[in-house]
């Protein structure tokens, strides 16, 4: 192992990078990289997961590890192109470029946009989140494979920190416990992060919340339509009764069409059947964004489980007690509303770098900094997820109309309306600045009411907190105290006549 050495002030470190996703890989990549510069620190590297490495497989294997389609825009890739080569090298061409939009609020109301209406050219396409964790893991193995100064650990489950040793104790698959000792410990293992769990231990004034986003749904992958051009992205309301519907471009003339709907809501029994032919009767039936073949959707969809999705809120992201940072989905895991969870995970690496050049590899320095900085991105990230999305459909289609109207009139009088801030977040706009203006605009904080009013009725009522005949009783009490007087007021009206 590396020789260990525990002062802040020495010139070369230990960084243990506990998770293998896109914010710990970009990590890897940009700490390696400092090691070409002639600053005085330099770094040993080393690279826990509990995973497979994704860089070493060859296209079929890859193909049979996809994962999940998201989105990949201007943070992200500003980014990946801070690393000479790589994107132009080991990304680019992976995914799909988003050609065009296609909103559809009803059966017959629907919009399609351009895509170069509201992105530059170049700046976003989707694309299967393990590719590019094997792309980033590509470039690691051909620039640094051979590099005495990186170690990787695959297949290899971090157990335990312990903050008063600095060091990670991790379990291999097929040998004995390692015990693993740091100078920096990058926490980047995802939503139930080890590293976290050390924030828990360690600080009492760590606030930590992991939430699901109240609800499920699965995917299937569709050929893409005949009338449907390659690159197009949609949101589908109510794409079967009840539900909405994201649908995302993948390579191979593919769609990656994912299905949800809240807990507050009654599945239909043919969603819950195990009979494919069941549940492609049912898509026969009320299936109405695009043609697609029913009975291959009916066996994938009996073919796999339910999907639900939790988000992370933490209140910092750095630790001088344990030298230790989060990124990615250890600090701020989200719902895929706005497709921003891997360009924040990305982000927060380029991030990490830059305060490292600003504050020359002083790290008492730059862990601190890196909460200042990135506690407010996370966070506008998981909110601008949840809250910009109501539970509610009457009130989602209102908001959907609304952001209709708002980007026309901007493109007719863009000096009198200001765009949808959610729109400009690809372009670049920063998620604290995106929540800031909906927040001025009164869209956070009304969803937030409503949403959080409908995920807590709803837990009452599941749990036995609130039964159905207390709340018919609450209904009466309501009657009595609002309805009576206004009917007495009006008798006495009538009667004086």
């Amino acid at each position: 192992m590396f020789e260990q050495s525990n002062s802040m002030a020495s010139t070369k470190k230990n960084v243990v990078v506990v998770g293998a996703g896109p914010a710990g890989l970009l990590a890897t990549i940009f700490i390696l990289r400092r090691n070409l510069q002639s600053n005085p620190t330099k770094y040993n590297v080393i690279l826990v997961d509990p995973g497979a490495d994704y860089g070493k497989m060859d296209g079929d294997a890859l193909s049979r590890a996809r994962s999940w389609m998201i989105g990949l825009s201007c943070h992200g890739l500003s980014a990946i192109r801070e690393v000479p080569d790589l994107y132009e090298k080991y990304i680019h061409g992976l995914g799909i470029d988003i050609a065009k939009a296609r909103l559809g609020l009803t059966k017959r109301i629907k919009f399609e946009f351009d895509a170069s209406e509201f992105l530059p050219e170049d700046s976003a396409f989707t694309v299967d989140r393990n590719y590019i964790c094997a792309a980033l893991s590509r470039y690691i193995n051909d620039n640094f494979a051979d590099d005495e100064n990186f170690i990787s650990h695959y297949d290899t489950r971090a157990l335990y920190v312990d903050a008063e040793k600095h060091c990670l104790i991790a379990r291999p698959q097929d040998h004995p416990d390692l015990t693993i000792d740091y100078d920096i410990l990058l926490g980047c293992d995802g939503i139930r992060s080890v590293v976290r769990n050390a924030f828990l231990t360690t600080h009492r004034d760590f606030e930590f919340n992991l939430r699901g986003t109240f609800g499920y749904g699965k995917s299937i992958h569709v050929t893409l339509p005949p009338n449907v051009v390659e690159g197009t992205f949609m949101f589908v309301n109510n794409a079967l009764p009840g539900w909405i519907s994201f649908i995302l471009p993948e390579t191979g003339r593919k769609m990656n069409v994912a299905l949800g709907t809240t807990r507050n809501k009654e599945c239909h029994p043919a969603l819950k059947s195990s009979d494919p032919s069941v549940v492609a009767d049912y898509f026969r039936k009320h299936w109405h964004a695009f043609d697609l073949d029913a009975d291959d959707a009916g066996k994938q969809w009996v073919g796999q489980g339910w999907n639900t999705i939790s988000q992370v809120h933490c209140n910092f992201y750095h630790s001088l007690k344990l030298s230790a940072l989060l990124l990615g989905d250890a600090a701020h895991a989200t719902s895929p509303q706005i497709g921003q969870g891997m360009n924040t995970a990305l982000a927060d690496a380029s991030a990490l770098n830059a305060l490292l050049d600003e504050y020359m590899d002083d790290w008492s320095m730059v862990l601190p900094k890196f909460s200042e900085q990135r506690v407010k991105e996370g966070n506008a990230l998981t909110d601008l997820s949840f809250y910009t999305f109501s539970l509610n459909p009457s009130t989602q289609i209102k908001l959907m109309i609304k952001a209709q109207i708002r980007q026309t009139l901007n493109s007719f009088f863009p000096w009198l309306v200001d765009p949808d801030p959610m729109n400009e977040i690809p372009k670049g706009m920063k998620l604290s600045e995106a929540y800031d203006r909906m927040t001025k605009l009164g869209v956070i904080g009304r969803i937030r009411d409503e949403n959080d009013s409908i995920m807590r009725d709803h837990f009452e009522r599941s749990v036995g907190m609130v039964t159905a005949s207390e709340a018919a009783r609450d209904v009466r009490t309501k009657c009595l105290l609002y309805v009576l007087p206004i009917a007495a007021a009006v008798c006495a009206v009538f009667f004086r006549k």
